[in-house]
Order: structure tokens, then sequence, then C-alpha cells
């Protein structure tokens, strides 16, 4: 109701000149003293899609975790995404197949007509902001490990080496034992880490049951609580892996086309590994966009321009018709909501002389 007392308030402007239109086509020549003044807007569907990315680092012991830990680990890295959240709106921009030219004989009437295309009703052919696929994927870090230890890296072996010595009998090999510092492999190393997490768990349940000599405060208690669980959760990757996560987001459009049969169209594709892709990307399964036209406006008058009526110009003007939405990956419906779809309306008109006092 709102648009309509605009468009009516609009087009009051225009009484007291003589006006007239014709649809403009391409190739056409624009008659002498009129302007390519407007086309009928048409509506383009947004839609804004997050992504959770989720990117699992093994960690470095996890083939020591069932040996030394009792769990099963995963061993290799993997990435992963899943649909978060979906946002439709409508963008109106102009239909570039109804471009009207209009013949204006009193000069004040295009500053007027301007103003009834400010409103959005009526779309001046212009460029629209919401025709490029914009993608965002926020930073995801692989996870890192830090293996302190409680332990050096170095460790001692004891050895057993051999030197001659000269006897009566001539040279004789004698073993001499020796300790050597040697760099720990992962395996040891995975087992010192393993004994550390046991021994955190056994100060932790010492603290809570108070069977500890030292005597703590509750803020003291509450802060070695929490370094414990730090420090078990940081040992505890090492085994098992570290997950990541960030978003990505992307936004999409869809232009409708009231022409087709079938008013189904792929709005994107989505990947488990590879995330939001556009339409033309078949490495994504298809996530469709599924149009009802509720078709109210179709009892309304038929289009009563005329483009060769001289005597009584009149403006065209479109109404939205209400329209159903759907949002489907494959036989699973994401969202459904309804939109005012300007293309599945009517195309009306209206007297250019009319005065509203």
């Amino acid at each position: 109701m709102r648009k309509n007392v605009l468009l009516l308030a609009a087009i009051c402007l225009f009484y007291g000149g003589a006006t007239a239109q014709t649809p403009f086509k391409k190739g056409s020549s624009v008659p002498e003293g009129a302007i390519v003044a407007y086309a009928l807007p048409s509506s383009v569907i947004e839609i804004q899609v997050e992504a959770v990315h989720e990117l699992f680092t093994a960690g470095p012991y996890a083939r020591y975790a069932q040996k030394y830990l009792g769990m099963t680990a995963e061993m290799e890295n993997r990435e992963t995404f899943r649909l978060k959240s979906i946002a439709l709106r409508t963008i109106v921009e102009a239909d570039a197949s109804q471009v009207y030219a209009l013949e204006i004989k009193e000069k004040n009437a295009s500053v007027n007509f301007l103003t009834l295309s400010a409103e959005g009703l009526i779309a001046m052919l212009t460029p629209t902001d919401a025709q490029e696929t914009a993608f965002r994927l926020a930073v995801t870090e692989q996870g890192k490990f830090n293996d302190a230890g409680a332990e050096p890296n170095i460790g001692r072996d004891r050895v057993t080496l051999y030197k001659s010595v000269q006897t009566s009998a001539g040279y004789e090999k004698v073993p001499v034992q020796q300790n050597q510092l040697i760099e720990k492999n992962p395996e040891r190393r995975a087992e010192e880490a393993a004994n550390f997490l046991f021994n955190l768990r056994k100060k932790r349940v010492e603290l809570i049951s108070g069977e500890t000599e030292s005597s703590w405060n509750s803020d003291g208690l509450r802060a070695a609580l929490e370094e414990i669980k730090r420090l078990e959760e940081e040992y505890l990757s090492l085994f098992l892996g570290k997950t990541t996560t960030g978003l990505q987001s992307a936004v999409f459009h869809v232009t409708p086309d009231a022409g087709l049969a079938k008013q189904l169209y792929v709005a994107f594709r989505f990947s488990g590994t590879q995330g939001l892709l556009p339409a033309s990307n078949v490495a994504g399964r298809p996530i469709t966009l599924e149009l009802t036209p509720e078709k109210k406006t179709a009892e309304l008058p038929a289009n009563n321009f005329q483009s060769n009526d001289k005597r009584s110009p009149r403006i065209a003007y479109r109404l939205p018709d209400t329209v159903q939405v759907r949002i489907n990956d494959g036989q699973t419906n994401l969202l459904q909501t309804r939109l005012l779809i300007y293309q599945f309306g009517q195309i009306m008109s209206i007297p250019a002389n009319l005065k509203i006092k």
C-alpha cells in the first residue's frame, strides 16, 4: 500500500505536460526530444552463506596412543567444511528487457520523473552493485604442537666398547662400559609424554582429595587445577591431534526468469572438502533455489498500456508478486521463506496526466 501511494504521489507531478512513451528495443533509435528514461524493476535474489572450516592436524605421537594411553588416535590430517547459515534478501535492479523511451515536452517533468525513480518502483537503467560473487575465508592456522617435556631430549645410554690390550698372548679386545649422550627417538619421547600425563592426573587427584603436604587456599587451588588441565590438554593433543576452525562466507546472486516453466536454479555448490563453490564449479554438489509464485497479481487487469496512444499517454510500472522460496540440499530443505519478486508480477500503467489533489 505504501509503495502504491508513493507511486501515485510521484506520478502526479507529470500533470500539465503532454508526454508519450514507447518501449525501447536494442538497436532502435531514440525519438527526437525523448530520453531513455527508465526500465521496469526486476528482483535479484542475494544468497548469503556461511560455512565452518575445520582443519585437523594429527599429533606427532598418534601411532603410540594405543600403546601408551590405550586410546585410538587419527593419524592423517584432514580438512572439512559444513554449512552453518543461509540468509536471503532481494535487490532491485533494472530489467533490460523492459526499457522505455519517454518523450517529455515539459522541462520540469524529467526532474519529477527522477523523483519517481528514486522510490525504487521504477528503476533507472544504472549498474547495480549486486553482480559479483564474493568469497571470504578466515585464516585457519594449522595446529602447532609444543612438546616441551619434563625430561631433556638428550638421554644417557650405557654402551659397550672394546679396546685392544697387549697381553703375553698378543693383543686382545677387552669390553669397556661407557655412558653416551644420544638424542631420544619419537617413541621414547612419546613414552615420557604419556608418563607425564599420568603424573599430572595423579597430582590432580591428590590436590582434590587433599592428600598433599602443601596447603592451598581456594584461589591457589583453582589456579593449580586450571594449569594442570591446560598441561593435560596440551600433552594429550600430542597423541590425539588438534582441530582448528575458521569461517568461510560467500554471497551468490540468482536472477529469476519468469519465462521458465520450471523455476529451479542452482544457487551455488558445496563440497565437504572445498567448501562453498559457485554454481559453475561441478566439484561440489548443487544447492538449489526453488521458486513457487503465488500469482496474487494474476487477477489484476491486464496491461492497458498502448505505445501508439498519443491522446492519453501512460506510464508503465510493475507490481511484484509474492513467491515461495526454498533452498534445498538434495532432498533436505535448508531454508523456506516468502519474497516479493518483480518478474512474476503484473505490468500495469497509469495515465501520465493524472492529477491528485
